[in-house]
């Protein structure tokens, strides 16, 4: 196909975005600010509250379910409600998939490329509608994976993400995985796309400046987790190390503050006694309503330590919490549970920071270890390595997607796969 002569609008159709609370809102909106200054023009699609559009700057909302917002209409509620039970149990948005579709229409006379990043599932199929047609070009964006993700596990769910995964490989123009795991799983699957895959990182904003500040006058030391949990992602190995050595006196209640912000931490723990033996004792401090970003930041630059989850159910280690790129650029030192040689692991290790891994079949006595060579760690903030700065900037995330983009109306002859930066 014949290069457009001017640089085509990106339409970005992301559930989720600024200001919205929600760590999947970043990802689309570092791309969407970085294309803009690279002269692209850029629209956005999101959900909103209401019935009606509406349209700040360049981002327009039409009414979709999410959560921390009033509902929609009855009857919309209701389908959604449906789907959700029917189909879709992990994904919102299905009556807002005919409302981003019908906006978009706006732009029918225009060169386009959709750009669609998910979670929930159904952006992607408003832009396989939009694809079907307008013609456009279309880049599915994955923050995480269908198959192979131990929290889509339902196993009529699992059968579904198949057929749904194949759909959007093989309609969509290029398909973006975000860590190499999740590209490496893709090409064993399904190598007749492979051409198609690419790996862009998560990453963090340059423009957002992020750094340790000052740690109050105190007689403890602070760990800070931040964000949300679930049935695969807790710290319940870790609470039963630290109360084991609390109980063993290698740990003094009044030296240490385990606080967890964000989320409800306790409803998904196999065993709930650590967690209550730690409240009482004065060790475990959780916050469950979520709170300002602002505040976020703040209590993790002022925290002497900060504590990483990552996914280890079924030891899969093929994603990365987004909040690693702010603890690293915080500096301070990092305990994380993953599994060996997981992408999390490797980003620490290249990142010059100090940081601890736990693995889910460490023996008890290496875990207490780890955890106590840990909390002897100085909680003086390291800047991390260029390799790591240079790597997961925004900036140069955002023109490798340029290329990208370029690269649909140039088709490449061989099937390698492209990673960017």
């Amino acid at each position: 196909m014949t290069a457009p002569s001017r640089k085509p609008r990106v339409l970005i159709l992301s559930y989720a975005f600024p200001p919205d609370n929600f760590a999947g809102a970043a990802r689309p909106y570092r791309f969407g600010k970085f294309l803009q200054r690279l002269g692209y023009p850029v629209t956005v699609i999101a959900a909103g509250p209401g019935a009606r559009v509406s349209q700040e700057d360049n981002v327009f909302r039409v009414a979709g379910e999410i959560y921390g917002r009033p509902p929609t209409n009855g009857v919309s509620r209701l389908v959604e409600k449906a789907a959700r039970i029917v189909w879709l149990p992990y994904d919102e948005g299905i009556t807002w998939v005919p409302r981003a579709v019908a906006l978009a229409s706006r732009w029918r006379q225009e060169t386009c490329v959709l750009f669609s990043t998910s979670p929930p599932l159904t952006t992607h199929l408003a832009a396989l509608a939009l694809q079907r047609r307008y013609g456009w070009k279309w880049i599915a964006d994955f923050r995480d994976p269908l198959t192979g993700n131990p929290v889509r596990c339902q196993r009529r769910v699992k059968w579904s993400d198949r057929i749904l995964e194949r759909v959007i490989f093989s309609r969509s123009d290029a398909v973006i995985a975000n860590t190499d795991r999740v590209l490496e799983h893709w090409i064993s699957r399904s190598r007749e796309w492979a051409g198609k895959f690419h790996l862009l990182w998560n990453g963090f904003d340059p423009d957002q400046i992020l750094e340790a500040a000052p740690v109050p006058a105190r007689d403890y030391s602070v760990l800070t987790h931040t964000g949300g949990m679930y049935p695969q992602r807790h710290p319940g190995q870790l609470l039963r190390t630290l109360n084991r050595l609390v109980k063993a006196g290698e740990i003094r209640p009044a030296q240490l503050r385990v606080r967890l912000i964000g989320s409800q931490s306790s409803t998904y723990l196999p065993d709930a006694t650590d967690f209550a033996e730690l409240t009482r004792a004065g060790v475990l401090e959780e916050t469950v309503e979520r709170i300002p970003p602002g505040e976020v930041a703040r209590c993790l630059a002022t925290s002497d330590y900060l504590l990483l989850l990552d996914i280890i159910a079924g030891q899969t280690g093929m994603q990365v919490p987004s909040k690693i790129f702010d603890y690293i650029r915080i500096g301070r030192p990092i305990l994380a549970s993953t599994t060996p040689n997981s992408p999390v692991e490797r980003i620490l290790s290249e990142s010059g920071v100090p940081h601890t891994c736990l693995y889910p079949d460490l023996g008890d006595a290496e875990r207490d270890r780890r955890v106590l060579e840990f909390l002897r760690l100085p909680n003086t903030p390291v800047r991390a390595s260029e390799t790591f700065t240079t790597r997961f900037d925004a900036r140069h995330q955002a023109e490798g997607l340029a290329d990208l983009i370029s690269g649909l109306y140039s088709p490449r002859t061989d099937d390698a796969q492209r990673v960017f930066p």
